[in-house]
C-alpha cells in the first residue's frame, strides 16, 4: 500500500469510524479519570475508545509499521497525539517520546500490541508508568453488536445502535523499580477480571 493510498484509507476509516460512532450507546459503568493517567486496554478494543475519548489530548503509541498508520492516522482525526514505534524500557525513541509528552498529557497503550499475544500483558506499560509517575487505569469494553475480524487480536468494529460497557478499574500506581515485575502480574489479572465482570452485566 502506498502513501496515497494510506492517505485515503485514514480518511475513510476516520468517516466509517464517525458515522457508526454516532449511533452508540454508551454505558460507562465507573467514573472516568479526570487526572492524567496511562489508560491500558487490549488490542482489540480500540475503535469504541478511540471514540470514546476523541478530543481529549491522549497520545496512544502505534508501531512504526504501516498497520501502525492503519490506527495513528484516524486516531489523529479524532484529536490524539501518536509515538511511533514499540514500548518498552527507557531507550527506545517511542518511550521516550511518550515520557516527554506525559508530563502534559494521558496516554493511551495496548499492553498486547501491536503483534500479541493477544490479551498478554507485555513489558512496556509498566516501564511507562514507572518513568512517568502516572498510575495506570485497565480498561474493559463490551459489545453487544459487532464485528469480529480474523485477525490475530480478533479486532472489534461495533455496528450501527451497539451498546458499549465500559468499565474503569482503579490506579495502579508503580513507584519502585522493585514493584514493576509484581505490578504486571497485577494488571494482568485486573484486566482478565474486569472483562469477565463487564460482559456478563447486562448491556
Amino acid at each position: 500500500m502506498n502513501k496515497f493510498s494510506l492517505f485515503l484509507v485514514k480518511y475513510l476509516a476516520a468517516f466509517i469510524v464517525k458515522i457508526l460512532g454516532i449511533s452508540w450507546k454508551y454505558n460507562v459503568q465507573t467514573p472516568k479519570p479526570k487526572e492524567k493517567v496511562i489508560y491500558a486496554f487490549w488490542h482489540r478494543n480500540i475503535i469504541s475508545l478511540m471514540y470514546l475519548h476523541r478530543g481529549e489530548d491522549i497520545v496512544i503509541l502505534a508501531s512504526s509499521s504501516r498497520d501502525g498508520e492503519l490506527i495513528a492516522g484516524p486516531a489523529k482525526l479524532f484529536g490524539y497525539k501518536a509515538a511511533r514505534g514499540s514500548s518498552g524500557r527507557k531507550g527506545s525513541s517511542a518511550t521516550r517520546k511518550l515520557i516527554k509528552l506525559a508530563k502534559e498529557n494521558s496516554i493511551g497503550i495496548t499492553p498486547d500490541g501491536p503483534k500479541g499475544p493477544p490479551e498478554k500483558i507485555k513489558d512496556g506499560v509498566t516501564f511507562l508508568s514507572y518513568f512517568t509517575k502516572l498510575p495506570i487505569i485497565p480498561v474493559a469494553v463490551d459489545i453487544n453488536k459487532e464485528k469480529v475480524f480474523k485477525s490475530w487480536d480478533r479486532f472489534r468494529l461495533p455496528l450501527f445502535f451497539s451498546k458499549i460497557n465500559i468499565t474503569y478499574g482503579e490506579p495502579i500506581y508503580i513507584n519502585t523499580k522493585e514493584e514493576i515485575e509484581g505490578k504486571k502480574e497485577f494488571l494482568q489479572n485486573t484486566l482478565d477480571e474486569l472483562t469477565i465482570k463487564n460482559i456478563v452485566r447486562k448491556l
